[in-house]
């Protein structure tokens, strides 16, 4: 069985990107542009991690500790593309029940391919 990725980013440029690389690499992948068009897709597609892009949101800790108390949640897996590296804000988004922390200048796409699968397997 594939693994399932939705992606949440309000770029579509870089949505496509890491999707496209995903699908190539045997996952099973959906693309949405906002936070609550991910929540219904997780409701009925129930993807195995969520990539999302914390552009998407401004308190993004916030929104993670939310996303992780909703029980159609609780099997995800939340991993946060950024553009930067705020070490602050990733420990925080951690604390908050993110798996991962990746950012965007340097994880390329294959880069991120690896560490989500290496994330589920250790599941």
């Amino acid at each position: 069985m594939k693994p399932k990725l939705l992606v949440i980013a309000c770029d579509a440029f870089l949505a496509g990107i890491y999707g496209r690389k995903f699908e190539l690499s045997g996952w099973d992948v959906d693309v949405v542009e906002t936070i609550a068009d991910g929540e219904h897709r997780v409701m009925k597609w129930r993807p195995d991690i969520v990539l999302l892009d914390v552009e998407c949101e401004s308190d993004i800790v916030s929104e993670v500790r939310r996303l992780n108390a909703l029980p159609t949640w609780q099997q995800v897996r939340i991993t946060l593309l950024a553009s930067d590296g705020d070490h602050a804000e990733i420990q925080q988004a951690k604390e908050a029940g993110a798996e991962a922390y990746l950012i965007a200048g340097h994880f390329v796409p294959q880069e991120a391919v690896a560490k989500l699968t290496r994330i589920l397997n250790h599941a």
